[in-house]
């Protein structure tokens, strides 16, 4: 197995993996269907967070039953989450100085996301790691979600490398399955969601990556 600078770009999921902003996204499904006197189930934005925008609104709506259409429903969650994207998202452990590190090394950066672009940007500008990202791709902007290989085969195309040739940082279970069908390496990063019931979730997640690390420090 190549070290993590043995290659020639690295892809970034955004939340859970370069940015602390899971609990943005169980605070906002749990704020936004209280307004519909709905409790959320357990464990909602670990279902929701591999999918496109515009799977996860008709997703919502379907299962809560929501009288709504998928675009005011995206509208709504953005209202609620670009606040903090803007001004409380921090990164993850490591973050900024693996990024520099692998910008050093000469490797080509993207980051692959299902976030609203406006807020991926605002974070990605607050904490000055915009410039190291030469191509940024959005779940919204390809056929299908995270678990194919449609969005890791387009961030290696617009990057110009080969997929054999880029690693992925992600941690999303889910997503594993499309990275593998992309052709490309793949490191488990963990997130605090996976404490409690859901630690088993990361043991089976972490066996089936080519590295796992409880923090992006531990590549540095």
């Amino acid at each position: 197995m190549r070290s993590v600078y043995g290659y020639k770009a690295a892809i970034f999921d955004l939340d859970g993996t370069l940015v602390d902003s899971m609990h943005v996204w169980e605070g906002l499904f749990r704020d936004f269907l209280s307004r519909y006197e709905i409790v959320p189930p357990k464990g909602l934005e670990r279902i929701i967070g591999p999918m496109r925008l515009y799977e996860s609104a008709p997703y919502m709506i379907d299962r809560f039953g929501l009288a709504k259409t998928p675009e005011e429903v995206i509208n709504e969650w953005l209202h609620m989450a670009l606040h903090q994207y803007e001004n409380t998202v921090q990164l993850k452990d490591g973050a900024a100085e693996l990024l520099r590190e692998l910008s050093k090394k000469g490797l080509k950066l993207a980051v692959a996301t299902s976030c609203f672009p406006d807020a991926c940007e605002a974070v990605l500008r607050k904490h000055e790691l915009r410039e190291y990202f030469s191509v940024i791709a959005y779940s919204d902007d390809v056929k299908r979600g995270k678990a194919y290989p449609d969005i890791w085969l387009n961030c290696a195309d617009k990057l110009a490398v080969l997929p054999s040739d880029c690693i992925v940082f992600e941690d999303f279970p889910t997503a594993i399955n499309g990275v593998r069908a992309a052709g490309m390496s793949f490191v488990a990063v963990h997130e605090s969601s996976f404490a409690g019931s859901f630690q088993g979730d990361w043991l089976d997640f972490s066996a089936k990556a080519d590295i796992a690390v409880k923090s992006l420090r531990e590549l540095i």
